[in-house]
């Protein structure tokens, strides 16, 4: 998981533990890009969920998601306006600051304690607030079984961190799967991070990447930076239908 990149600035010590960890699930090599064509006939990336992440790594994301939700509902008054900020801006910079409380911490707790990227702060209070403002709500039609057709000589690999595709362009793809598959990508986010009902969902989900690939592409993500991704897309999505007050 990068945290050079602009779109994953870090704010705050847990991720150097997400980050440690998450590094050592891409620790092998990459893996090797399909032929040309044959992913994109047959969808070989739904073949399989996405690699299982360390056991050790659930409770640092379990903290995660409590985070998330103590800041999605008791800190909720805050947290509103970034939601209305780009994701890159610096209008972001002190509303992220003000929620975590920097390096002192803050109400909802473990901040200092970790070294959360912007994509996947963000990411987390948005899911959170997702599930607590529309989770009980009739979920959005089912996933459909069928393999979406992918553009031709376009294919998809899930890979380890620090292997992804441009930050922007899992943006891009992430929007795009929230537009066009909002009943999967809910199942998705119902789902604990880490467990095997997440990595099932993800699979389930993969099965309609062709959707949003491009031509001539090889797009490659890791279920840790894609998830954020679809989160605030969704949330964003079901806002604008039925807006959060």
């Amino acid at each position: 998981m990068s945290v050079l990149n602009p779109f994953q600035r870090p704010t705050s010590k847990l991720a150097f533990v997400l980050a440690t960890m998450a590094a050592l699930v891409g620790a092998g090599p990459a893996a090797a890009d399909p032929a040309p064509g044959v992913a994109s006939a047959q969808a070989s990336w739904a073949a399989k969920p996405p690699p299982k992440l360390p056991d050790n790594m659930i409770v640092t994301l379990d903290r995660f998601s409590d985070m998330s939700r103590c800041i999605a509902t008791r800190r909720w008054d805050e947290a509103r306006p970034l939601f209305d900020t780009r994701i890159d801006s610096p209008e972001q910079e002190p509303i992220l600051r003000r929620i975590t409380g920097g390096a002192k911490g803050s109400p909802c707790g473990v901040t200092e304690l970790m070294r959360l990227t912007t994509s996947m702060l963000r990411g987390g209070i948005a899911e959170a607030r997702y599930r607590y403002v529309y989770g009980n709500a009739p979920p959005p039609p089912p996933l459909a079984v069928e393999v979406a057709p992918a553009p031709e000589r376009s294919s998809f690999i899930w890979v380890g961190f620090n292997q992804e595709s441009g930050l922007g362009r899992i943006h891009g793809f992430a929007t795009c799967l929230a537009e066009r598959e909002p009943g999967g990508v809910h199942a998705l986010l119902m789902t604990r991070w880490g467990s095997k009902d997440e990595r099932t969902a993800d699979q389930a989900l993969s099965r309609r990447f062709g959707e949003c690939l491009r031509p001539n592409e090889t797009l490659k993500a890791n279920s840790l930076t894609l998830r954020p991704w679809l989160a605030e897309a969704l949330y964003q999505n079901v806002r604008r239908v039925k807006p959060d007050v």
